[in-house]
């Protein structure tokens, strides 16, 4: 178990309240370039080699990496950097503080790479010579994915005009993590609440949650560019077979569905929405070759993890797990999350059909998250507490196997 931490040590980084309500509502360009034929061994999903599951988190001191079976600590690094992302394969991670990004190598935490967050790197004057009305304010990232390989990372990132204006908008660009350099290039995403990035060895997909409300029947964008160039190689918009709002159960809310996470494996991307909602595409053409219409007219997901193709657990927006069956499109599931609050679905071990959680015990101290896993029987182990957890953005990321 953790020893337990409270309160927060100066330098960690604080979002402005306008990239936090944007987190909260959670997340025209050129003709599209030709694709490319792609050689047999140019795998869209290459298989990471295999890597133990590990979650890496941190306290108000330290950077961890947690064993995600056991909770022991396997290594960790003083310091109150912002953990961003991890490669699959467990060597590599990604950490933030207000004007800089670390690249450390695991286990010894080493550095590779520090670079620069200012409004100077090369994709962040793509953005302002295409929006000059941003000023000069420095992006901010609010997410990153490493492609399987560890060659890249995506990161998306939100810039702000000056205030008192309240104008912002999201970006992707890619980090070259062999030779530690920001790409030149940018993909302005606006409109987008929140995008996902989907880094395969060779393609970056970015699934893009669009502003429903003004428009219902659009769950969202998908693209698909080179890492590389930032050639924009695909795109297309999600339409729901049944728009409008959704009402979440309990309350008086409603909203309109859009998407909440995607899955690509080697010869298929698939998409789903708040209302688990199936989209699955040919993700070299992007065309459309499945659509199932929402699985419960009563569940609005919120975040969800893969247990494999066919079945994956979602976190909605009533505090429940449920796993969910594709296949035979019924819910398997349903565990209630009630004695927790600001909970965030870290992810799911297709190996042994666990499902990890961060969150505040309601019953414990503020400032004192715990990680919990979750087996397929329902039964519930603390794997440790005195985590950051933070409320608007992720501060963790997950290793090997986990999703």
């Amino acid at each position: 178990m953790l020893a337990r931490f409270t309160g927060r040590a100066d330098g960690r980084p604080v979002s402005r309240p306008l990239v936090e309500l944007l987190v909260l509502l959670i997340v025209s360009f050129p003709a599209l370039a030709a694709t490319p034929l792609l050689r047999p061994n140019d795998r869209l999903a290459a298989r990471p080699e295999p890597a133990p599951a590990l979650i890496l988190a941190q306290t108000a001191t330290h950077s961890l990496v947690l064993d995600a079976r056991s909770g022991q600590i396997v290594s960790q690094q003083p310091g109150t950097s912002a953990i961003l992302a991890a490669d699959p394969g467990g060597r590599l991670v990604l950490s933030i503080t207000y004007d800089r990004v670390t690249v450390s190598r695991l286990p010894s935490w080493s550095t590779v790479h520090v670079l620069s967050i200012d409004s100077e790197i090369p994709p962040a004057q793509a953005v302002r010579r295409a929006f000059p009305a941003l000023g000069d304010d420095s992006p901010r990232p609010y997410a990153a994915e490493v492609s399987p390989d560890a060659r890249y990372a995506a990161v998306g990132f939100v810039s702000m005009a000056p205030e008192p204006s309240s104008w912002w908008i999201l970006w992707v660009a890619t980090l070259d993590l062999e030779r530690g350099t920001w790409a030149s290039w940018a993909l302005p995403v606006p409109g987008a609440h929140y995008a996902y990035l989907l880094p395969a060895s060779n393609h970056l997909f970015v699934l893009a949650r669009d502003n429903a409300v003004a428009n219902f029947d659009t769950a969202g964008s998908l693209y698909r560019l080179d890492p590389d160039t930032g050639t924009l190689q695909g795109q297309v918009v999600l339409r729901s077979a049944e728009p409008g709002f959704a009402p979440i159960a309990g309350t008086a809310a409603a909203r309109v569905p859009a998407v909440t996470g995607a899955r690509l494996g080697m010869n298929t991307l698939a998409v789903l929405t708040e209302r688990l909602e199936l989209f699955v595409f040919d993700p070299i053409t992007l065309r459309q070759v499945e659509h199932h219409p929402p699985i419960s007219a009563e569940i609005l997901a919120r975040e969800i993890a893969w247990l494999d193709d066919d079945r994956l657990v979602a976190l909605t927006q009533t505090e429940e797990l449920v796993v969910v069956d594709l296949a035979s499109a019924t819910i398997a599931a349903r565990l209630p999350l009630s004695d927790l609050f600001g909970t965030q679905l870290v992810g799911a071990d297709p190996t042994t059909g666990d499902i990890l959680v961060m969150a505040y015990p309601i019953a414990s101290e503020p400032g004192s998250a715990c990680l919990y896993r979750f087996g397929p029987d329902g039964t519930r182990d603390t794997l440790g507490c005195g985590l950051d957890l933070n409320l608007y953005e992720r501060r963790f990321a997950r290793t090997g196997p986990l999703s």
